[in-house]
């Protein structure tokens, strides 16, 4: 496996997001009559932030800086998962835990080096997409009430470890926004892949499928890299009342795995390919749970028992019940105002729950 050194890292991040930049200011900011503007910060922090100068009603006017730092350590911990995951003890452990539903913990289309940079990068735009996601939902105002008609909104990822710890309304609104930029983040990191490897030109029609799908698993794996990383140590548990800025690593990812294979296999099926949603839906699972188990156990830095850190599905967690309530009832207050703000993006970035997690959320056996 070849490593790169942390100059050649930050080289490929910086080429790979000013591209994504100028096609957005070349696309649809130049259509809105807007900027929008990509920076990195040197303090060493795993942190990025999105910033907009936008007047109610106007252009976008939008800015995003990520941390060099956060650059390296999502390259190393790609390098590092890749490594865990090719081991052969480790494939021993998955196949006892998982049984007949294991898959390889590896894409067989890639090789380690392929694996490694298309996690990277697949995490990198992840990130990217997220705060793009707080801008195109102008999350700044929505967390201001709307008291800031022009006044510059800054969203720092890791606004939990500032002096003031949110609670209230105030961190109900954070969390929901939270995970609708994620949606958003998704949402943009398969559309993108789905552009580039199923109908891209680096693959021909037979093989566009499973290198697909080997992005997405590989996305999957990475998200659990980066909740956990952006918890910075604070505890996994899903806990009400609401404090915080961010919602738990586990939520978010119970929150992002079923859109991943859904709208995976939605994608498959426009570009006419067929996609079995058994093995989706396991194939996602698989990556989420071995992505945790990386981060928390490979690395030695958790005691949490490892059957919390694995995906169930929301209907599978009465435990979040109240929770959930929280988030869905700040959302559908806030989620007029997010679609009036909202500047550009498909539908299917909007964050939603489905008829059957609500009435199971709001049921009268709701867990207390």
């Amino acid at each position: 496996m070849r490593s790169r050194t942390d100059p050649e890292i930050y080289e490929l991040a910086n080429n790979v997001l000013a591209e994504i930049t100028q096609n957005l200011n070349d696309g649809i900011y130049h259509q809105l009559h807007g900027s929008l503007s990509f920076g990195w910060a040197t303090e060493p922090k795993f942190n990025a932030w999105a910033e907009s100068d936008s007047v109610v009603g106007g252009p976008p006017q939008h800015k995003i800086v990520l941390h060099y730092e956060l650059a390296r350590l999502l390259y190393r911990d790609a390098e590092g998962f890749c490594s865990f995951a090719s081991n052969e003890q480790t494939k021993r452990l998955i196949r006892t835990t998982f049984g007949d539903d294991a898959t390889d913990l590896l894409p067989g289309c890639f090789t380690i080096d392929d694996c490694v940079q298309n996690m990277f990068l697949g995490s990198l735009t992840w990130v990217y997409f997220h705060e793009l996601g707080h801008l195109m939902q102008e999350h700044g105002r929505v967390r201001d009430n709307g008291s800031s008609v022009s006044a510059t909104s800054t969203i720092q990822e890791l606004d939990a470890h500032s002096a003031q710890i949110l609670t209230g309304r105030q961190a109900s609104i954070s969390h929901a926004t939270e995970l609708a930029a994620d949606s958003e983040a998704t949402t943009q990191c398969l559309f993108a892949s789905a552009r580039h490897f199923l109908k891209g030109p680096l693959v021909g029609e037979a093989d566009g499928a499973e290198v697909f799908i080997g992005s997405v698993y590989l996305l999957t794996c990475s998200l659990a890299c980066i909740f956990y990383r952006f918890n910075a140590g604070s505890s996994p548990n899903v806990v009400t009342p609401i404090t915080g800025s961010h919602p738990s690593p586990i939520y978010r990812l119970e929150h992002s795995v079923p859109q991943i294979y859904e709208l995976t296999q939605l994608l498959l099926k426009a570009f006419d390919f067929d996609g079995d949603r058994r093995h989706l839906v396991s194939m996602t699972k698989q990556a989420a749970d071995l992505g945790s188990f990386f981060r928390n156990y490979a690395l030695g830095i958790s005691t949490v028992e490892t059957i919390h850190l694995f995906v169930k599905g929301f209907l599978q967690r009465p435990e979040f019940k109240p929770y959930s309530r929280e988030i869905l009832t700040v959302w559908d207050e806030i989620h007029p105002s997010i679609t009036a703000s909202r500047h550009f993006g498909t539908e299917l970035g909007l964050m939603q729950f489905t008829a059957e997690y609500r009435a199971f959320v709001f049921s009268e056996s709701s867990t207390t």
